[in-house]
């Protein structure tokens, strides 16, 4: 069983479209999405005139088994997040003017109007995003495997910070132990390659192929979105316990 593993398109429909017919050439048997399907940042993206959020989520619908929310996605479609133990989101958060919600968040929160376009999304794009998860978990050759956009406690990406040493991983092993999960993917970090983060040692690859070991493993996966010319995508064979990290 082969799985590919996507992430952070940021409505970039040209790489998203490339990346998908290389995902064909490897046969697999399932698509899976870590989120941030939407968030054209203008300081950051240079593909304005080719940006196209809905068609983006077209695409991922079409051909994704499994799609979890990133935090661009739930700001897109006004989400109140269910997972998210650092802030509490009040019930009008959305009805709230900018300088209300910046006041609240004291800068812990992304605040994605500061940056972001709008995506330009249908009703019925909004009301498919509304539907769906944070976080999937799904079984396969004797594993659990745990599936969100980004580390315990910050699993949607929503506050702002990223974890580079081992121990800032210790709540997110807590958090698989407690789902009885020994791998874990997420996106978000946009990283040049991928990382693998265990118990005893956090490190940074290249686009290369990573055999499993006998412990718990959470690996990082590098954007669809051409930022910076790192995209790429993962591929989990399942069966021989081991992934590939292909460069766009």
């Amino acid at each position: 069983m082969r799985w590919a593993i996507i992430s952070d398109i940021h409505e970039d429909l040209i790489s998203l479209q490339a990346a998908l017919r290389a995902i064909e050439k490897f046969n697999c048997d399932e698509i899976i999405c870590l989120g941030d399907i939407s968030g054209y940042s203008v300081p950051y993206y240079d593909y304005l005139h080719s940006r196209n959020a809905h068609e983006c989520l077209s695409l991922i619908r079409a051909n994704c088994k499994i799609i979890i929310l990133g935090n661009h996605d739930i700001h897109a479609a006004e989400i109140i997040p269910k997972h998210c133990n650092f802030f509490d989101f009040p019930e009008n958060w959305y009805r709230l003017n900018y300088h209300e919600r910046h006041k609240l968040a004291n800068n812990t929160l992304w605040l994605h109007e500061e940056n972001d376009l709008n995506p330009l999304y249908k009703w019925d794009d909004l009301e498919y995003l509304r539907s769906l998860p944070e976080l999937s978990v799904r079984k396969a050759n004797g594993h659990k495997i745990l599936f969100t956009h980004y580390v315990y406690p910050n699993i949607s990406g929503l506050k702002k910070e990223f974890y580079t040493y081992r121990d800032e991983f210790d709540q997110h092993f807590e958090y698989m132990d407690t789902l009885n999960c020994s791998i874990s993917f997420t996106g978000h970090t946009h990283i040049r390659g991928f990382f693998a983060a265990t118990k005893h040692k956090y490190k940074q690859y290249r686009y290369k192929r990573y055999r499993l070991k006998d412990e718990p493993v959470c690996f990082g996966i590098p954007p669809i979105t051409n930022q910076n010319k790192r995209n790429g995508f993962c591929i989990f064979d399942v069966d021989n316990a081991s992934i590939k990290v292909i460069k766009l």
